[in-house]
């Protein structure tokens, strides 16, 4: 689904996961929703998860290697992460726009 654009909303709210908001690489996020959008910045599709750890939703966008480890896990279709457990891991990656190093999540295991 592409996100309207008569409101800010979609854009300036949301309450995206971070590697400070995961503790331990046994923390399980529940996927409760996926949803795909388009990135105002540059006009590409994504998918969106909607995640839930201890009654707290978070916003989680999948780049293509996390995308590629949830294929390669056996999940056939974007709607099959529904109801799967993921699990993270913390990871130093190069941020392409400014080609500093930054702190990112990759999924380490789906259940």
């Amino acid at each position: 689904m592409v996100q309207e654009q008569d409101s800010w909303d979609n854009y300036i709210s949301g309450n995206f996961l971070k590697a400070i908001n995961v503790d331990s690489e046994n923390d399980a996020f529940v996927v409760i929703k996926t949803a795909m959008f388009q990135d105002p910045e540059d006009g590409t599709s994504r998918l969106r998860l909607t995640l839930e750890r201890n009654k707290t939703e978070w916003d989680f966008d999948l780049n293509k290697t996390n995308a590629s480890f949830v294929k390669a896990s056996g999940i056939l279709k974007p709607s099959g992460l529904v109801g799967k457990k993921l699990y993270f891991e913390k990871a130093l990656v190069r941020n392409p726009k400014t080609n500093m190093e930054v702190k990112s999540l990759r999924i380490k295991k789906v259940e």
